[in-house]
């Protein structure tokens, strides 16, 4: 156990991680770079520990969301190129510069913060123009991209490094034409930036789902998030990868390893008579005479009330299903079924044990949401350990 102090903790496999870099680096296009999403806490993994794994890895860039996750990077001595692709307010522009980090725009204003930063730092901050193609969220009209690129080729500070654009629904569906219609709109502007004369930007555009069924969207630079974890971006992602390679004779599917297991110690065990009730609200009433384990994980720990009399943990390789609402800072499971269960056993909230493993995607189905979400809110309060072999428990 690597925390045998601890009420819960997680344990990132460093192989897995590893292993994950080299089977997406084997499909990429030649010429390709490797970008590694870490934003929003490594996806709940850990931010530092897991990018510099990554960059340990081969991975060629960082991305992360915002400034702040940037400057966490540099302090921790992690030297890959670093792509900032969230929204910047004016006021981020001077710890950008101090990170060296290059960054996503769509307005002028924030490119002219960013000039002033670059030119009192004495290093040119490179900037890659978002295009807007059909999220309708952050980005600058292709029609209006040009103009920016050429305004920003007048400014000393900034140097134009890179146009990019992002997928509305590449993973929600089996069918690509409105991905390739934005990857379409994408290449007509990075024609324009040529015909114009401007510097031959880096053109990218492809997360996770994109990077694994569509080449054509490698362009120089890829930017993989939920893969790089070792999880599929859907399920329509895998069957169409599926499809690709069978068609292809190529039965080698690549293969995702899922980098983390979260764990709990068992805190209480105790006796429930038939007819009683577990938790807030009496949501569960006892059929029969139970035992349950109490584990000291709720929601504020991240273990989401909506796994509610839903969500299932293993204990000793055995599932154990959530009974009652799932409290503040506490749990119950069902333990009626496995002998042995003392105070300090472990418990599998998420990942492996034995022959069993509850995933993020059963995670997300009794949530009702999605397996990013799962992982990406597990607190970073919550103990984060590397792990160079595998652990039994």
């Amino acid at each position: 156990m690597l925390y045998p102090d601890a009420p819960s903790w997680c344990e990132i496999s460093a192989a897995a991680i590893a292993a994950n870099i080299a089977n997406l680096r084997r499909g990429l296009s030649a010429g390709t770079l490797l970008g590694i999403v870490v934003k929003s806490n490594a996806y709940g993994h850990g931010l530092v520990l897991c990018a510099r794994e990554f960059a340990a890895a081969g991975a060629d860039w960082l991305v992360v969301n915002a400034a702040t996750e940037a400057q966490a990077l540099r302090r921790a001595c992690i030297e890959v190129p670093i792509y900032i692709c969230g929204p910047l307010f004016p006021e981020d522009a001077s710890v950008v510069a101090d990170c060296r980090a290059e960054v996503a725009v769509s307005d002028e204003q924030t490119v002219e913060a960013l000039a002033r930063a670059g030119r009192a730092s004495g290093n040119d901050i490179g900037v890659h123009i978002k295009l807007e193609t059909g999220t309708n969220r952050q980005g600058v009209p292709p029609g209006e991209a040009l103009a920016l690129g050429q305004r920003l080729q007048a400014l000393e500070g900034v140097a134009l490094r890179g146009l990019t654009t992002h997928y509305a629904d590449i993973e929600d569906t089996t069918e690509h034409d409105f991905a390739l219609g934005q990857l379409q709109a994408l290449n007509e502007a990075a024609a324009a930036f040529r015909a114009a004369g401007l510097p031959q930007p880096v053109v990218h555009s492809a997360n996770s789902a994109a990077t694994l069924v569509c080449p054509q969207t490698h362009a120089d630079l890829v930017r993989v998030g939920i893969s790089a974890y070792g999880l599929w971006p859907s399920g329509e992602t895998y069957a169409t990868a599926m499809e690709r390679h069978l068609a292809a004779g190529n039965e080698d599917m690549p293969s995702l390893l899922p980098v983390l297991n979260w764990r709990a110690r068992v805190a209480q065990v105790k006796e429930v008579s038939e007819g009683a009730y577990i938790g807030y609200g009496r949501t569960f009433r006892a059929a029969h005479h139970m035992r349950i384990a109490v584990l000291p994980v709720g929601f504020y720990e991240g273990y989401d009330r909506r796994l509610s009399n839903v969500g299932q943990v293993l204990i000793g390789g055995v599932r154990a299903p959530v009974r009652g609402r799932i409290c503040m800072n506490m749990a119950m499971v069902d333990i009626t079924h496995i002998p042995d269960v003392r105070p300090g056993a472990v418990a599998t909230l998420l990942g492996s044990d034995g022959e069993d493993q509850i995933t993020a995607e059963q995670w997300g189905r009794w949530m009702n949401s999605i397996h990013y979400e799962a992982v990406s809110r597990i607190p970073p309060a919550q103990p984060r350990s590397l792990c160079r072999n595998h652990l039994k428990i």
